[in-house]
């Protein structure tokens, strides 16, 4: 009895660390993810991870954005902080990482984990 106590105990200590918000921190991304176009995200399912090139093509305010590639264009929430300092114009190319968020009767979007300037020769 005292073990399974202590279990209880001991898994009452762990799983609420594990349900701490699991969208701060380090987002995992397979070595074998591919740079998928806007037109695919837009199918994917809610909390995919996808990697996406492209252009923000304008502020939508709230940390919102329009973002583009040769296919179309999608929403994308980027937090301030996930920025990390660094600072984009529309003219630069962009590798983002993120996660489809998909809502009833709404389009996708990309809730953005990590955004990395691309060299102006890629693409």
């Amino acid at each position: 009895m005292k073990k399974i106590l202590l279990s209880l105990l001991c898994l009452g200590v762990v799983f609420p660390a594990l349900a701490k918000d699991k969208n701060k921190g380090f987002v995992f991304v397979p070595q074998s993810m591919t740079v998928e176009t806007i037109a695919d995200v837009k199918n994917k399912a809610d909390d995919t991870i996808v990697v996406i090139q492209g252009r923000i093509a304008k502020s939508l305010g709230d940390e919102k954005y329009t973002f583009t590639d040769q296919t179309g264009e999608i929403i994308i929430e980027i937090d301030n902080e996930d920025f990390n300092g660094v600072t984009v114009t529309s003219e630069e190319l962009l590798e983002i990482v993120g996660e489809v968020d998909k809502e009833k009767k709404k389009p996708a979007e990309i809730d953005v984990k990590s955004i990395k300037k691309l060299d102006k020769k890629s693409k």
